[in-house]
């Protein structure tokens, strides 16, 4: 696919996964990377070799366990598996990185996807181990920690953070048909109108 409509199809996906959080109800505010004031809280920076990184949505999470809680989100328009994997394991590095240097801006890390992949591997994906896995890339060891050598890499790894990112990790499947089986904006407009009488926002 070239790359402005590759563009295109990864904005719209972003649009569509906040517009899908957002009519969960548990969403009090989100952002896309296009936002003019907040797409600066998606962005960040590998610590070595000075190369930027991004997140596609953030936002802040509400009620019960979650209130007050923020996230950032990556997402992936895919009709299919395609190179999901790889994507992941630079992913969850980001997540690590994110967590380490950044932890007052993202307390969870979504994957959103709208088709799955590694569906062998699938209940090992938010696993400590698939982070460590992530971290030990040769590219991700070299950017995250400033060395190719695997066990220089390995001795840095904080193992601690890795469990911790590990439980603040989702994996939310989409469909086209999912998306429209949410509450209606006017419902929804409805609980907003009622949490602000009761200043719960």
């Amino acid at each position: 696919m070239p790359g402005e409509a590759m563009h295109l199809k990864g904005a719209d996906g972003a649009r569509r996964a906040k517009k899908w959080l957002d009519a969960t109800t548990r969403v009090r505010m989100s952002w896309t990377n296009e936002d003019a004031v907040h797409a600066s809280r998606l962005e960040f920076e590998w610590p070595h070799g000075g190369q930027p990184y991004s997140f596609d949505v953030g936002g802040m999470l509400c009620g019960e366990d979650f209130e007050g809680h923020f996230f950032v989100a990556e997402c992936k328009n895919y009709a299919d598996a395609a190179d999901q994997g790889a994507h992941y394991d630079d992913w969850v590095a980001k997540c690590y990185l994110t967590r380490r240097d950044h932890h007052r801006l993202a307390d969870h890390f979504m994957w959103i996807t709208w088709h799955p992949f590694r569906v062998t591997k699938w209940k090992s994906l938010c696993s400590p181990q698939s982070v460590i896995d992530g971290l030990l890339l040769p590219h991700n060891r070299k950017r995250l920690f400033g060395t190719e050598d695997e066990d220089e890499a390995k001795a840095q790894i904080d193992q601690d953070l890795v469990k911790d990112v590990a439980d603040r990790l989702w994996l939310l499947v989409l469909a086209e048909k999912q998306e429209k089986l949410v509450i209606t904006p006017q419902d929804r407009a409805l609980i907003i109108s009622r949490q602000v009488e009761k200043g719960a926002m």
